[in-house]
């Protein structure tokens, strides 16, 4: 009997580079060592949420809203950390302080 291959939780976000679009998505990454090899090499397959087997997402990223191929791959969380801060900079935008002009030291006035 083969034993139940191990599997870590791994998410990552994702950026379109044509349609601006992010998201993110979770992925389960499943460990498989073939008991009759004797080099004991470890092979990994990629299951997405619905539990369909797929190749690396990091490798055939594609926009769901889009369909483009242009699409940029980010840390977890970080496309929503940026939407925040873009969100935060728009409701408080920066004032504007006017600035004297600098004064040349050989220069006198």
């Amino acid at each position: 009997m083969t034993p139940q291959p191990r599997s870590v939780p791994e998410t990552f976000a994702f950026a379109c580079g044509d349609c601006g679009h992010d998201w993110e998505a979770t992925f389960q990454v499943m460990f498989f060592t073939d008991p009759l090899d004797p080099s004991g090499l470890t092979t990994q397959e990629y299951v997405d949420e619905a539990g369909r087997a797929v190749r690396s997402p990091l490798a055939e990223a594609v926009c769901p809203r889009c369909g483009s191929r242009k699409v940029h791959v980010l840390e977890a969380g970080l496309a929503e950390r940026a939407r925040k801060a873009e969100q935060e900079r728009a409701a408080h935008p920066p004032r504007h302080r006017p600035h004297f002009p600098h004064r040349s030291p050989e220069r006198p006035d």
